[in-house]
């Protein structure tokens, strides 16, 4: 599994521009669509009416409960522990299992709208200033025991999710609350520090949130749509162990789980479709087969056989496959593909590859278009020189600072390595994906003169999020939370937000004025803010080369014949399985 996985929205018009951002100005922004679905536009936009946010959500026309949806996937999901999970296939799965405070609803046609989950709509901004924030829990929410969902327990998440004993999950909520990239510098989460009052965050009532910030932060409604607001009873918190056994709050409960092999769902009695404006729990269970490889999969989902018919081949089509795929028109439905934001890097330690003119060496030399080829070519994505996706609000095309053309320019990259020959050692995974893209990146490299070792493991995304890893390039992948840079440039590039672990900079990437660019930034209004980040990509790739943008991803794969329902999201840019249901 990808780090945030390699697939997520259509590129297409995104605005932003609701009464939630209007004390910060209109937020919108337009691109145009290289999506294969005809240029269509899509809005994403928070709920004012709070009918958005009621339930139950509108049937899925010919859908009817019964039978079992399979996944298949090769690699196991990183976290399921709602407060540490950070990609987008345990996002996904877990929308099944979990609600959020504010969750994104989506249609097939692009339609996506942020509406209340748990929360009885998407937020209240106090004083039109986005620096308190109210939220009010629906009645009627309750966990897979039957016992009432409360403020306490979001509000118990939420202090998790500071925890320095445990890693991953995002961190956007924990840092604006402490005012402080360091953001467990004061508060360490309820296990270290012994409470679990978070500074910041005030259970006003069993039902009844307040948020309240230093600055202003009118992303928030966006931001608590993340695992992160997932409730958690304190009494049944297993800290590390959570991860194996998460108490449910949506239509689905965990069954079984044996790491790496499956995980298992099972209907949750006491989840209640009126309280939910997002989720149908159409199938009786919902089965994840953990080990096949993208091809096993997809030949699998292609054959349609037994159990097989009810399966999704979450693994994308593999490059040998790709043709056999498009050229089936039979297969009509069952094959799902869309553009996506998420944008491939070769990340560099900066850590260790001080010197920028290895780095400019390193962009001259790769071959973008052979690592492209490997994952099904034009089918898979589209090669790119930018930090930020062609989806984010106010993102701008310019010029390659550092074109060496689509398999790289070896010469130019020698020239500027002045008859140095550098070691790097490159981390790869161990995966169909990492057997079949390092073999490029190290013969690209080497034909500009590195000399190349490449290691391949199997904890790829903890190594690289760990600082002071033996590595030097690496393969990662980000898409945004959402469509706006703030979820992208300082989460990857703000240097002050490292620690020892867990880190999302995995370039490890720290200069002081790209950090006073991104404060300046962040703190204008929204609707300001889009073309600002966009300078500042510029210049951080212009002036440091942390990282080489490779390609922004397509999502592209299949399911067997009697699976129903599943749309790839315009979010997360994978399937989402809210609507899945078993055709009969």
């Amino acid at each position: 599994m990808r780090p945030r996985l390699a697939v997520a929205a259509t590129s297409a018009a995104l605005v932003l521009a609701t009464s939630a951002l209007a004390a910060c100005s209109e937020n919108t922004g337009e691109n145009g669509d290289s999506d294969n679905g005809g240029g269509k536009q899509f809005t994403s936009s928070i709920a004012t009416d709070p009918k958005d946010s009621q339930g139950p959500a509108a049937e899925v026309p010919g859908a009817k409960p019964g039978g079992t949806l399979k996944i298949i996937q090769e690699q196991d999901f990183e976290h399921l522990d709602p407060q540490r999970t950070y990609t987008f296939a345990g996002m996904s799965i877990q929308q099944m299992f979990v609600r959020t405070l504010t969750v994104f609803r989506e249609d097939s046609n692009g339609n996506v709208l942020l509406v209340g989950d748990l929360a009885t709509d998407a937020g209240k901004d106090v004083n039109k200033d986005c620096k308190t924030w109210e939220y009010t829990l629906k009645e009627g929410v309750k966990f897979e025991d039957g016992a009432p969902i409360k403020a306490a327990d979001v509000a118990y998440g939420i202090a998790r999710s500071f925890e320095e004993s445990i890693d991953g999950g995002p961190t956007y909520i924990q840092e604006w609350l402490a005012d402080n990239p360091t953001y467990n510098a004061t508060y360490k989460g309820p296990y270290t520090s012994g409470t679990d009052t978070v500074p910041g965050l005030t259970v006003k009532d069993d039902r009844t949130l307040v948020f309240t910030f230093a600055k202003p932060h009118c992303d928030l409604p966006f931001a608590l749509s993340l695992p992160t607001s997932v409730p958690v009873p304190k009494a049944q918190d297993t800290r590390t162990e959570y991860d194996r056994r998460v108490v449910s709050s949506g239509p689905y409960k965990i069954k079984e789980y044996v790491k790496d092999t499956r995980f298992v769902l099972e209907r949750n009695p006491n989840w209640d479709p009126k309280t939910d404006p997002l989720r149908h729990a159409y199938p009786d269970g919902i089965e994840v087969e953990i080990g096949p490889n993208d091809t096993a999969a997809t030949e699998r989902a292609l054959a349609s056989q037994g159990a097989d018919q009810f399966a999704v081949a979450w693994e994308e089509v593999p490059q040998a496959l790709v043709n056999q795929v498009l050229g089936d028109s039979s297969l009509g439905e069952r094959t799902l593909r869309k553009t996506a934001p998420s944008v491939w890097y070769l990340s560099i330690n900066n850590d260790r590859i001080k010197d920028v003119k290895v780095r400019q060496a390193i962009a001259y030399a790769i071959d973008k278009q052979g690592i492209l080829a490997t994952q099904g070519g034009d089918a898979a994505g589209k090669l790119t020189h930018t930090l930020l996706a062609d989806t984010t609000i106010g993102r701008t095309e310019y010029p390659n600072p550092y074109d060496g053309g689509p398999t790289g320019n070896p010469e130019k990259a020698k020239e500027l390595l002045g008859g140095q020959k550098p070691k790097l050692v490159f981390m790869s995974r161990s995966t169909a994906f990492g057997q079949q893209t390092a073999p490029i990146v190290e013969q690209s490299l080497e034909r500009a003169g590195f000399d190349v070792t490449v290691q391949y493991v199997e904890d790829h995304n903890p190594t690289a999020r760990t600082r002071g890893n033996p590595y030097d390039i690496y393969l990662s992948n980000w898409a945004a939370d959402w469509p706006s840079a703030v979820s992208t440039i300082p989460v990857l590039w703000d240097g002050r937000k490292l620690g020892p672990q867990g880190n999302s900079n995995v370039s490890y990437f720290n200069a002081d004025d790209v950090n006073a660019e991104i404060d300046r930034v962040s703190n204008l209004p929204a609707g300001e803010a889009g073309p600002e980040w966009a300078k500042l990509d510029q210049m951080i790739m212009e002036k440091y080369v942390p990282v080489v943008p490779i390609y922004q991803d397509n999502a592209f794969l299949v399911t067997g014949a009697k699976v129903g329902g599943l749309i790839i999201s315009e979010q997360f840019g994978i399937p989402v399985f809210y609507n899945s249901h078993i055709k009969q």
